[in-house]
This record gives structure tokens, C-alpha cells and sequence, in this order.
């Protein structure tokens, strides 16, 4: 009898350097975001792009099920890899069923997000079938009147926590997040228990964007600066993971002097959206390009330029000491200034004011050592 082969598991970021090293720095379709819907059966508050259910204006805009197979057939022939579904709600669909198994035949690696309150039997049953990476599902509150809150939907709760029921007894890999705001800041500890008692992983931000439309609605419940530090204080974990960012980040140049984008957008990840057009990422979506006059590589290919686009502007990030923990990009730049690179003021103010909460806590480790 031959001996077996042991084999080590990699974790996804130590097989993506592994799949990437290949390519040394060339541009390549690796991950895509494929927004399918911007319609949403709930209200939340704080929500960037939901638009109503049953929009008939955003239905007809939306790509239809062949239109979106053969997206998918052509993304996966240019070497897509990776693909996150979401939406608004990807499983408003009707047809996501048929969407969902499309692109997991085509050997892609498929992540949901969703918000639960409509998985069913039927849903589960699909998942299973070729079962996706991860299914992400956002958590608004633990408690009813702080869920109901966020999503502006009664029965919203009951409906969320029958969708995760099906999904934990189901055995698909499963986590949670939150976007902590006003309406939910005080029962993150109740969340994060909510979450530990289902043996799920979970994380949570504050980082709130304005809608697409140009509305700031949704800073109406964002939490103010401090509020934001003390969501890393509260936790030791997570605030020794911003040290550790900021010492590795200090040795590290991760903006570019003179190019626009610094990050993999346009050179390994996309962003489609629910009409096929073809964009940097999911802020940052001018200009975009039609995938359905145009084809992908086509598209692909106008997008290249946009990886090429130089600075014009002297923004204070490059000689930041802390602009390598900094969320400040040319996606907040657009939502907010509809340029690609004014600084935002309140993602400059909460960086600063970071650094020196890790300035502080540094010095406290070092004093105790």
C-alpha cells in the first residue's frame, strides 16, 4: 500500500500571494463584486444604495437572468477567480437560484452578502448544492426594537433570525458584521455575544458613505470621532491589530507618489453593477464601462487607464505618517467630493486622531513592559 500524502492547508491570504506571484504585478481579473440588484426588502438607515423591493424603475434597469450568465460566462473565461454577490439584496431575485448555480458550474469561488430575512428551505437547498466560500450576513442590532430600528421594517427580526437558523443548521460557512451606529453603539456587546453564542465570526465598522444618489442621509446616525476611537479601546484585540497596522505601515510605502490608486482595484478586483457596467470598485464607480456593448475585455482593458491616472492635486496623505492605516481613497474622494482625490474631512480628522490613540497605547505597552 503506497504511503498517504500529507498535505498543509493554506490560509485564503497566504494562497493568494501563492496565486498572485505568477503574475508579477500585471493586471488580472482575479475578484469580482457583481452588485445583481440594488433593490432591498428593507429600509436600513444607514444604507448606501437600497432602493424599494419592488421598484418596477429599478427592475426594468436591471440586467436580466441571460444577460447576467453570460457576464459571468465571460468574466470566468478572462480568469475570474473570485466573485461576491451582493446587492441591496441578491435574494430579492427570483431567478438567483439559477444565478448563484451559473457561476459556481463555472469553477468561480462564490461569497454572499446578505441580510438572512429571506433564505428559505429552498435557498438552503440551492447553497448546498455547490456550496459558496462564505455567506456574510449583516447583523443590525440584538434585540427587536434595535433591529427594527436600523432596517425601518416590523417583523424584520423574527424574519432575520428564522433566515440564520436555517443557515447554522444547514452547516454552510457562515459570519456576521454590523455597521455600528447611533441607533445600535449600545448593544455591540450584546452582538458580539449574540455572535459568540453561534460559534460565528464577526466584525463590525462605523465607517458610514453617503448615498449613491448624492445624499448624506445616512451620516444622520453616524457615530462622531471619538465614538469611532472608542469602538477600538473597547476592544484590546482590535486595537492591538491597529498598532500592529500602524508599525507595519511605517515600514512600508503603500500610496503612490504618483498615481491616483494604490490598491488593487482595476489590477486584480471589479466592480459590476446591476445595469453591467464595469467599474474600479464598489465607490469608486467613475467612469464605468458597459459590459454589454462593449464585452469584458474590452472594458477591462478601458479600465487599465484608469490604474494609470496621475495625481493632480497636493494632498497632505503623501507625507502623513498615518496614511498607511488610512481608509481615505479616491471612492470616498468621489461620493463625497465627486473628484478622485480631495480628502474627506472627517476620514483625515478620525486618522489623526487614531494615530494618536495608537501613539498612546504604545507607550502605555512599552511603560508596562
Amino acid at each position: 500500500m503506497m504511503d498517504c500524502v500529507n498535505f498543509y492547508e493554506l490560509d485564503m491570504d497566504d494562497w493568494g500571494e501563492i496565486l498572485l506571484k505568477p503574475l508579477q504585478g500585471k493586471r488580472y481579473p482575479l475578484a469580482a463584486e457583481f452588485e445583481i440588484t440594488e433593490r432591498c426588502n428593507l429600509g436600513c438607515v444607514h444604507c448606501f444604495i437600497n432602493q424599494p423591493a419592488g421598484s418596477h424603475v429599478q427592475l426594468e434597469r436591471e440586467l436580466g437572468t441571460e444577460q447576467i450568465k453570460e457576464i459571468l460566462d465571460q468574466i470566468a473565461d478572462a480568469g475570474c477567480l473570485h466573485l461576491l454577490l451582493t446587492g441591496g439584496e441578491p435574494l430579492l431575485r427570483r431567478d438567483f437560484a439559477e444565478i448563484f448555480l451559473h457561476a459556481r458550474h463555472k469553477g468561480m469561488l462564490v461569497m454572499l452578502f446578505t441580510n438572512a430575512t429571506l433564505v428559505t428551505p429552498a435557498v438552503i437547498e440551492t447553497l448546498k448544492q455547490a456550496p459558496p466560500i462564505l455567506v456574510e450576513i449583516s447583523l443590525y442590532g440584538a434585540s427587536r426594537e434595535t433591529y427594527e430600528a436600523v432596517t425601518r421594517v416590523p417583523g424584520s427580526w423574527e424574519r432575520f433570525n428564522h433566515g440564520l437558523r436555517l443557515l447554522l443548521e444547514s452547516g454552510l460557512p457562515l459570519a456576521l458584521k454590523s455597521v455600528i451606529l447611533q441607533k445600535n453603539k449600545y448593544e455591540l456587546p450584546m452582538m458580539q455575544k449574540f455572535a459568540a453564542d453561534r460559534g460565528l465570526r464577526y466584525r463590525y465598522d462605523g465607517s458610514i458613505f453617503p448615498r449613491l444618489d448624492g445624499s448624506d442621509a445616512p451620516y444622520w446616525d453616524r457615530l462622531d470621532i471619538e465614538e469611532m476611537l472608542e469602538l477600538d479601546r473597547s476592544d484590546p484585540e482590535r486595537m492591538h491589530a491597529w498598532v500592529l497596522n500602524y508599525e507595519l505601515s511605517q515600514k512600508l510605502q503603500l500610496r503612490s507618489e504618483k498615481y491616483v490608486y494604490s490598491c488593487g482595484a482595476g489590477r486584480r478586483s471589479f466592480h459590476i453593477d446591476s445595469r453591467g457596467r464595469l467599474a474600479m470598485c464598489m465607490m469608486a464607480r467613475k467612469p464605468s464601462y458597459s459590459i454589454l456593448e462593449m464585452g469584458f475585455l474590452k472594458a477591462w482593458e478601458e479600465l487599465g487607464k484608469e490604474v494609470q491616472l496621475e495625481r493632480t492635486l497636493a494632498v497632505p496623505c503623501l507625507d502623513c505618517s498615518a496614511s498607511g492605516i488610512c481608509i481615505q481613497c479616491p471612492g470616498w474622494s468621489q461620493l463625497v467630493h465627486g473628484d478622485n482625490e480631495s480628502v474627506v474631512g472627517f476620514i483625515c480628522k478620525l486618522n489623526k486622531a487614531r494615530e494618536r490613540q495608537i501613539w498612546y497605547t504604545r507607550s502605555v505597552i512599552e511603560e508596562n513592559v
